[in-house]
C-alpha cells in the first residue's frame, strides 16, 4: 500500500507559509471591498439620486462651464425664486428664470407658481445665473 508523506524539508515549510500569507491576504481583500472600498454601480444615480443636497459640477463642454443644482423641500414658491431647505438643513433662495424649464414627475410642464409647499425639487442653474431648470422629485 502507498502512503503519501508530505516532504518536511524546509524549502517546503516556507513555501507553504507564503502560499497560506497569501491566501489571508487575497481574503482580506476580498472582504474590504464590499464592506465600503468599491463604488456604486452606476455612479450618476449615487451622486444624483434622492440623496442629493447640492452640488457644483464643472465640464469642459466647449470650454469650461459650471453648474450649481440644489435639491430639498420647497418653503415657498413664487415668481422668480424658490426657497428650499435642503436635507442639511440649510435653508436656500433659488432665483428661477422667467422661461424655467419647470417639470413634474409625469413629464408635464408647469410653472413656478403651480408648484406647492413640501414638494421636493432639483434646480439647475449654470454660474450665477437663475436656475433655468426646475424638476420635481417628489410631492407630499
Amino acid at each position: 500500500m502507498l502512503t503519501f508523506r508530505p516532504d518536511n524539508s524546509p524549502h517546503m515549510r516556507k513555501r507553504v507559509a507564503i502560499l497560506g500569507v497569501a491566501a489571508v491576504l487575497a481574503l482580506g481583500v476580498l472582504l474590504l471591498i464590499p464592506a465600503g472600498l468599491a463604488l456604486p454601480p452606476a455612479l450618476g444615480n449615487y451622486f444624483f439620486g434622492p440623496r442629493l443636497v447640492r452640488a457644483d459640477v464643472v465640464v469642459n463642454q466647449n470650454g469650461i462651464r459650471q453648474y450649481r443644482l440644489d435639491q430639498g423641500r420647497i418653503l415657498r414658491a413664487q415668481a422668480g425664486s424658490i426657497l428650499l431647505r435642503e436635507a442639511d438643513g440649510t435653508v436656500v433662495t433659488v432665483p428661477v428664470a422667467e422661461n424655467a424649464d419647470v417639470v413634474l414627475r409625469n413629464g408635464q410642464h408647469t410653472t413656478v407658481a403651480a408648484l406647492r409647499r413640501s414638494q421636493v425639487v432639483i434646480t439647475i442653474r449654470e454660474g450665477g445665473a437663475p436656475a433655468s431648470e426646475v424638476r420635481v422629485r417628489r410631492s407630499r
